[in-house]
């Protein structure tokens, strides 16, 4: 148990942290199906201000509790991706109080390195992964967080019931997918257990649940394997699929988005302004929110106040907000990307005059290009949002601040974004990050985000008696240049250089002349 200070509801500075017992956490094993995580009664004493705060009406927590119900593999998942899955069979927990799947990482000595995490939703799987580095060590397990809790109102706080040795069948995870307008969606179940298994493919929308069945462009509704062709807008939704046999029943979900085709041509973001209003189940699937203080549909009033929130376009934006000092917040979506590809993106940010950004608080865009481990290559990000810029005022913000992988060396600034060798995805983030020692609270809103894929930009430059073109190549193509002296030509004129791409900035040169020269790179 890690003990903070409560400041106003939510997680203040850190105070002290011991290890106790499951009963103390508090979590506790109903048979061999569930483990059941509630709120923090163990410390609750009326008579002791340090942890009960009488002058409040009721009586409410002092102090904030971060309770860790986990495993300790010690170095054995050194130099390894460790995935940690499970099915969340309820979750009621009412808010502040979060419960969350996690692995942390820590350098021998228990020198803590990082945490990876999921939020634990009703009815839902989970999956967390993360790169353990050669000799770390790993936890793996449940942090449950929320002010300490009255034993006599405990029960109305609700609760997380998370499923442990999981009844015959039991089912591999579920991918979520986004596709676009006419694509093919694949839904694979991997299931164990006693025969014969029995598999029944379920479609759920916010209003309509349907039992699929073969024919048209759906097959395999009673396999293992569901296939829907050419899908439309109408195949958005939650897909579960029911697994039966003698012994019992399973059940997995995913998420099927669907980008219209028109959006795909011009914005490379699924659901750029949030009217989808939920967050994705997977950052590949869409808006992912990380460490729990964002909403993805914000239509009513600004925090406070009985001002009407507006947005840019359309009828939702997302909010964000802080969640205690030094506290990194925020959404984010990652898209397949390759070497060489140049992007340009931008966002729209509006922080209330009725809850302002404050303090040492700041919220910006960042734009990562990452491998196909999931480390990041390259950032760029753009200039803060802070305590300085003008309140209920939509802004344009535009990542061109360029770092390396580390997030700190700083490499120059670029209105291109290019993606760098060994790239498979790219990352669209919006982060809010508290200050350690002055987290004046505050908000933001965010809508109309845009991440736009480029043809490649060249760039002429002369150095000495040559001319240099430069441009970002993709990894496989080959490259030459072609000239000519009037635009009016019919024909272009070779230059000798050929180049292989590679996903890096390549240059060709040529030998300066007494007549001009217009320039084309071409591919192949």
């Amino acid at each position: 148990m890690n003990v903070y200070d409560n400041i106003s509801g939510s997680q203040g500075g850190y105070m002290w942290g011991s290890g106790w017992g499951t009963a103390a956490l508090t979590a506790y094993f109903n048979g061999t199906n569930s483990v059941t995580i509630i709120p923090n009664t163990n410390v609750w004493n009326a008579a002791d201000n340090y942890w009960v705060d009488t002058n409040a009406v009721p009586y409410s927590g002092a102090k904030w509790m971060e309770a860790n119900f986990y495993v300790d593999a010690g170095a054995s998942y050194g130099g390894q991706t460790v995935t940690f899955i499970g099915d969340v069979l309820t979750n009621s927990l009412m808010d502040p109080y979060i419960s969350r799947a996690f692995i942390k990482e820590f350098r021998s000595g228990y020198a803590y390195v990082g945490m990876s995490t999921a939020d634990l939703e009703s009815g839902s799987p989970f999956t967390v992964t993360r790169d353990i580095a050669p000799g770390n060590i790993t936890q793996y397990g449940f942090i449950t967080t929320g002010p300490d809790a009255d034993p006599a109102t405990v029960a109305s706080l609700g609760k997380a019931v998370v499923a442990v040795n999981n009844a015959d069948p039991s089912l591999s995870a579920l991918g979520s997918q986004a596709l676009v307008e006419g694509q093919t969606a694949n839904f694979t179940i991997t299931a164990t257990g006693t025969a014969p298994l029995h598999y029944q493919w379920t479609q759920m929308t916010p209003t309509v649940t349907n039992i699929l069945s073969n024919g048209g462009r759906i097959s395999g509704a009673t396999t293992n394997s569901l296939k829907i062709a050419s899908v439309v807008q109408a195949d958005a939704g939650t897909y579960s699929v029911r697994v039966t046999n003698t012994r019992g029943t399973n059940i997995a979900m995913a998420q099927l988005l669907i980008v219209p085709a028109a959006q795909a041509a011009t914005n490379y973001l699924i659901d750029p302004g949030f009217e989808q209003g939920t967050f994705a189940a997977s950052p590949d699937a869409g808006w992912y929110p990380f460490n729990h203080a964002a909403e993805a549909s914000t239509n009513d009033f600004y925090r406070g106040s009985l001002t009407p929130v507006s947005v840019v376009e359309g009828t939702n934006c997302a909010y964000i907000y802080s969640s205690g000092a030094n506290s990194y917040n925020g959404i984010y979506q990652d898209r397949p990307a390759s070497p060489g590809e140049v992007y340009t993106a931008n966002a729209w940010v509006l922080t209330p005059i009725e809850d302002p950004i404050a303090g040492g608080n700041v919220c910006y865009l960042e734009v990562q290009f990452r491998d196909a481990g999931d480390n990041p290559l390259l950032q760029y990000s753009s200039g803060m949002i802070d305590t300085n810029t003008v309140t209920s005022t939509w802004i344009n913000i535009t990542p061109t601040n360029i770092h390396a992988g580390d997030f700190s060396t700083f490499l120059g600034t670029s209105p291109y974004m290019v993606a760098p060798a060994g790239t498979a995805k790219v990352r669209y983030q919006i982060t809010y990050h508290a200050d350690a020692a002055n987290d004046g609270g505050g908000s933001v809103y965010v809508d109309a985000l845009t991440l736009m894929l480029r043809e490649p930009v060249v760039t002429a430059s002369i150095s000495g008696s040559q001319m240099r073109l430069s441009f970002p190549t993709l990894s496989g193509p080959t490259y030459r240049a072609y000239y000519k002296t009037n635009l009016t030509d019919k024909t272009w004129q070779v230059l000798p250089t050929v180049v292989v791409g590679d996903g890096t900035v390549k240059t060709i040169t040529d030998t300066l002349g007494a007549t001009r020269r217009f320039y084309t790179i071409n591919t192949q």
